[in-house]
């Protein structure tokens, strides 16, 4: 477990410990009989011999399994060796073994093998972790205080031995504590070395970091980085020149090569994003120049292209939106336009109905615009007059009703009040006007029968039995019957105009039933 030089001491078998710690129970002597002294020394002489002979050969054997060849590997005695110690006498034990039971040095030998192992494990995990290249001076002083306890465990020295492995323990200890801190300065050294572009230091450092953790990914990546680092920062170097003067296409062409050469490199991440971001700012620019020259030229579809591809650019940029809405600000002030203007020529042909679907589309565009609220009350009032004219016209049989004629008369008092109504709503109120003036005058009709058959007039009256009659109706329609005993009733319609003039009307039963 130490250093190559020295004669070590390998580790101890838990197992055999144990047995040997329950062996010394079991043949615990009694401390009161004086002769027992002179056994108790002798048995001890004879577990030195034990340890001195069978305890380097375990441990020997131990060791030269879980070793690998390309480790630090630890010396054995050799045979003779061993044999020529067992013929030698002991040295004199370096501590008072009389004044000490046999328990208690039981005991300190159990504590200082303990110890071993426990060194002899830390120094495989330190090994493992190269320490010889980042604190072989701490490592040898270690190895060296191991190997002074080795010697003292020799000699029986347990106290000793303990006191030296503790302090190695320690060592160590402080070691381990220092593999990851280690790791982290040498990467940041590694890194630092690579913004430097300065090759080889930093794949000294990433390899000292692959030589304590060979699987670190940061190694490994800053070893592949240190390769290109040259062409790297050649490429950076060119994509620069080209960025000063202003040609940043070539720039971030350039930058693109850098980053597809190292893509871990924070230098040509940083460049190649400031570059698109130029260029996405320029094109910006462009796009929302390119939208507000279409606008002015009523090209909306060609403007609004030009804002919303400006607007996938830079979506947290408020002018673009600013362009859509100015586009179809001017779409809208257009359709009011056309619309008005549609609106107007109906009311100048007096197509009323027309006039105000399109004074309702003004609205449904511009809903508080006072001269489309105007126009679409103006047009629903005429269109509704002439509708009201053209049914009173159109049924002016109906005048000669009083609540008819009423209504017709309300009719062209309405139109009287209008401020420039139209003439077709002139020239309506003037003709039906002269209706229900001639739907006023009676008209002279004759009825003639067969003086058998009775005579009547729905809603006019009763007229008896007569050869000849004249009466005199007012416009509209009628319905006049004749009924006679035994025979079937007779039912005819009379319609009553202003130019019906001597009508002569026939009515008698002469149908038996």
């Amino acid at each position: 477990m130490h250093d190559k030089n020295a004669t070590p001491i390998e580790a101890i078998d838990f197992k055999t410990l144990q047995e040997s710690a329950e062996q010394n129970k079991e043949s615990k002597p009694s401390l009161n009989i004086k002769p027992i002294l002179w056994f108790t020394f002798i048995s001890l002489l004879l577990c030195a011999l034990i340890v001195f002979l069978l305890l380097p050969k375990y441990v020997a054997d131990k060791r030269s399994k879980d070793t690998p060849e390309n480790q630090t590997q630890i010396e054995t005695p050799a045979l003779a060796e061993l044999s020529q110690a067992v013929e030698e006498e002991p040295e004199p034990l370096q501590e008072p073994l009389v004044t000490l039971s046999p328990e208690q040095i039981s005991a300190l030998k159990q504590q200082a093998e303990v110890l071993l192992l426990e060194l002899i494990e830390k120094q495989k995990l330190l090994e493992n972790k190269a320490v010889k290249k980042w604190a072989n001076e701490e490592f040898k002083i270690a190895l060296t205080l191991g190997s002074s306890g080795d010697e003292h465990f020799r000699k029986q020295a347990y106290q000793q031995a303990i006191a030296a492995y503790k302090d190695a323990v320690v060592i160590f200890t402080d070691l381990e504590t220092q593999i990851a801190p280690t790791l982290a300065e040498h990467l940041a050294k590694g890194d630092l070395a690579l913004t430097q572009a300065e090759k080889n230091t930093a794949i000294v450092h990433f390899e000292l970091v692959k030589s304590i953790e060979p699987s670190n990914t940061q190694a490994i990546n800053g070893l592949k980085r240190a390769e290109t680092i040259k062409e790297l920062y050649a490429l950076l170097e060119q994509g620069g020149k080209f960025e000063a003067a202003n040609r940043f296409a070539d720039a971030k062409t350039a930058y693109q090569k850098a980053s597809e050469l190292d893509p871990l490199s924070p230098e040509a991440k940083t460049a190649l994003d400031r570059v698109s971001n130029r260029l996405a700012q320029n094109e910006f620019t462009r796009l929302m120049n390119q939208g507000f020259a279409s606008l002015k030229k009523r090209q909306y579809g060609d403007a609004l292209a030009a804002f919303t591809t400006a607007q996938k650019l830079a979506p947290d940029s408020d002018k673009p939106k600013q362009g859509i809405a100015s586009i179809k600000q001017a779409i809208r002030s257009e359709k009011l336009s056309a619309l008005t203007a549609e609106a107007q020529h109906f009311e100048d042909a007096q197509d009323w109905g027309n006039a105000t679907k399109s004074y309702q589309q003004i609205l449904a565009l511009s809903s508080n615009l006072p001269t489309a609220q105007q126009g679409l009350e103006r047009s629903r009032q005429r269109e509704a007059i002439l509708t009201r004219l053209d049914e009173h016209i159109n049924n002016k049989l109906r005048l000669g009703s009083g609540q008819v004629a009423n209504e017709a008369k309300q009719l062209l008092k309405e139109i009287s009040s209008i401020n420039n109504p139209g003439s077709k709503i002139e020239q309506g109120a003037i003709t039906l006007n002269e209706l229900v003036q001639l739907a006023n005058q009676p008209i002279s009709i004759t009825l003639q029968s067969d003086n058998q058959t009775d005579i009547a007039i729905f809603k006019i009256g009763k007229f008896g039995k007569f050869d000849q009659r004249k009466i005199e109706l007012k416009t509209g329609k009628y319905t006049i019957v004749g009924s006679r005993a035994g025979f079937r009733d007779v039912r005819k319609v009379l319609n009553v105009t202003s130019d019906m003039s001597n009508k002569i009307i026939s009515v008698h039963c002469d149908e038996p039933i």
